[in-house]
């Protein structure tokens, strides 16, 4: 693959990541705190 369309693909990649991460962010800051009480709970594993 030539250099310049990897170079634009990688940049699109890293882009991509990190629009994904702060959507993700903003969409638990806006969730009510039960519900983010909630996802925590149950990501954590029983003891």
């Amino acid at each position: 693959m030539p250099e310049f369309p990897r170079k634009v693909l990688g940049l699109l990649l890293i882009l991509a990541a990190v629009g994904v991460a702060s959507w993700q962010a903003l969409a638990v800051s806006c969730s009510s705190p039960a519900a983010a009480a909630e996802t925590t709970r149950h990501a954590v594993p029983p003891r």
